[in-house]
């Protein structure tokens, strides 16, 4: 019985990158994190997952390649330089799994407001992705008014859009329009 001390997602890509990894090369690494316990390759993944103290430890070992790492971060979609060093590949490994994907769902992503003449502006702010590479983020404005003859249905007015490319995945989508911003798309 093996504990597992990495979360799902590490795990998963833990498993996926020892799958890159040649015959020779797994149970050598399983003889160095084992500590010669395992010797069958049936049980060389698990028994690797299992005993690396964390997934850090796991990429930095000697026989978890630069080149295995660049090759798990392309089949995942990352872009990184080609001439990459091993320590920036594990970095970006590591943030690749301990992000959430749900940037978007923040606080700062959204604002309404409303006018004294019945518009409701709606700005919303979110990333653009291309498969699972970060492409940059938008900011979107939208101007909703009533229909007079359905209270509950809504024509859009007007739509500002603002696109940023190019971005680092730190930076986290935000609405930046304060109140009188919106107002004065709106006055446009």
């Amino acid at each position: 019985m093996f504990i597992i001390t990495l979360s799902e997602k590490e795990l998963n890509g833990c498993r996926t990158l020892l799958a890159l990894l040649s015959a020779g090369d797994l149970l050598a690494l399983s003889d160095t994190v084992t500590n010669r316990l395992v010797s069958t390759l049936q049980m060389v993944e698990k028994a690797i997952v299992a005993y690396s103290q964390s997934a850090e430890e796991l990429l930095k070992r000697r026989r978890v390649h630069r080149e295995v790492i660049f090759k798990y971060l392309a089949k995942e979609g990352v872009v990184v330089p080609p001439n990459s060093e091993k320590h920036q590949l594990v970095k970006r490994t590591l943030e690749l799994w301990s992000s959430d994907g749900l940037a978007d769902l923040t606080a700062l992503g959204l604002k309404c407001l409303s006018t004294p003449h019945g518009l409701v502006l709606v700005a919303v702010a979110g990333t653009i992705h291309r498969e699972n590479v970060c492409l940059g983020i938008f900011e979107e404005v939208f101007g909703l008014i009533r229909d007079p003859l359905d209270g509950n249905r809504w024509k859009v007015k007007l739509v500002h859009l603002k696109i940023k490319g190019q971005i680092g995945r730190e930076q986290l989508p935000v609405v930046t329009y304060d109140s009188n911003d919106l107002l004065q798309l709106f006055t446009k």
